[in-house]
This record gives structure tokens, C-alpha cells and sequence, in this order.
């Protein structure tokens, strides 16, 4: 039987599409905005078509889960970069927003992949409660980070817009306040995988305390 080639599942070949549209929106950030816009909207949608597809051809594989979080946190973290510089004077909330951001999605999966799961999306339905709804619901997911990304693109927009209509300014307030509920969820995230690492960390000492 011939060894199957991780790298050309369909949901991983999805993930370089991702990876390209990601890139050319960072090119094209400096001096197009709507086609930047779009490439980085359309590299967050694929997102959810990736996961359809793990799960529909049954390739599910942690090297695809680990590409689809780094994409995630790499494309956030360069678009906050953009903003930075557009509005200098937030360049610290950008920089704790990244920090936050990576820090506990990176804790999140680690600890998950060491306990076992495959995924960081994977996680026990007796853990976090705020996480298992996170998680479990697929509608609170997808506007929990739809809502936190257009947030981001809508700064960058409207600063190349002289005159916005009144409306995008109600919607950025929506996606404002989306943004700030998905950061706590990050913040809960970095708590509850420290604690789940503490954990480990007993359990092994204990262990290696009973071998001695």
C-alpha cells in the first residue's frame, strides 16, 4: 500500500491557497487596499472550507491543524503590523492584541497536542464552559472570528476612505465589540491551557517521584 502524501491533502492544499492569498494581501497592503482587503477576507474565508473538507475526506492530520493556526495567527499579526502604522498612536493595543493572540492560541495547542488531541479546536466538553461554547458552536466560532477580522479590516479600509458612510461606522463599532469578547476568550484560553500545562507538569513529577 502506497504511503499517503500529508501534504497533498485536499484540506492542506486549501492551506497554501490560504498562505498565497495571505502574502499577496501583505503586498498589496501598502498601496491597494480594496484588492488587499479582499484577498485577506477571501484567505480568512477558505478557512472554514478547509475544516469541511478535513472532515468530509477524512484527512484530519495535525500538521494541518498547526498550518491552519499558524495562517491564522501570521495573517492577524501582519495585518496589525499594517495598522501600527496607520494608527501609531494604538501601536500598543495592536502590539497586546498580537501578544494576547499568539500567546494563547500557541499555549492552547500545545497543551492540546500533548493530551492528545488532534486539533486545538478539540478540546473536553468537561473543561473551560466558555471554551466548549466557543468550540462546540459553530455559529458562536464563525462570527466570534468573522466579527474580530472585519473589525481589523474595516480600520485598515477606512483609512483610505476621505468620506465613509455613517453605517461602516456602526459596523465597526459591532465588530469593535466582537473583537473585544474574542479577546477575552483569548485571555481565558491563555489561563485555562497554563493551568492545563501545570497540570501536566504535576502529573509528570509525580510520576517520576513514584520511579525514583
Amino acid at each position: 500500500m502506497a504511503q499517503e502524501n500529508i501534504f497533498l491533502f485536499v484540506p492542506n492544499l486549501i492551506g497554501y491557497a490560504r498562505i498565497v492569498l495571505a502574502l499577496l494581501s501583505f503586498y498589496l497592503m501598502p498601496s491597494c487596499p480594496w484588492p488587499a482587503a479582499f484577498c485577506y477576507l477571501l484567505s480568512s474565508l477558505l478557512d472554514s472550507f478547509d475544516g469541511h473538507a478535513a472532515r468530509a475526506l477524512n484527512q484530519s492530520t495535525k500538521f494541518g491543524a498547526m498550518l491552519d493556526m499558524l495562517t491564522d495567527r501570521c495573517a492577524t499579526m501582519c495585518l496589525l503590523v499594517n495598522l501600527s502604522l496607520l494608527y501609531p498612536s494604538y501601536t500598543f493595543l495592536f502590539q497586546l492584541s498580537m501578544s494576547l493572540d499568539i500567546a494563547s492560541h500557541w499555549l492552547h495547542l500545545h497543551s492540546s497536542t500533548i493530551k492528545g488531541s488532534a486539533s486545538h479546536k478539540t478540546i473536553d466538553l468537561s473543561g473551560n464552559p466558555v471554551l466548549r461554547i466557543y468550540y462546540t458552536s459553530k455559529l458562536v466560532l464563525f462570527v466570534m472570528c468573522s466579527g474580530n477580522e472585519l473589525f481589523f479590516c474595516l480600520l485598515y479600509i477606512l483609512h483610505h476612505v476621505q468620506e465613509p458612510a455613517a453605517w461602516s461606522y456602526w459596523l465597526l463599532g459591532l465588530c469593535g465589540t466582537i473583537c473585544l469578547l474574542k479577546s477575552g476568550i483569548s485571555l481565558v484560553h491563555l489561563i485555562t491551557a497554563s493551568q492545563n500545562m501545570a497540570a501536566l507538569d504535576v502529573a509528570e513529577r509525580e510520576k517520576s517521584t513514584k520511579t525514583q
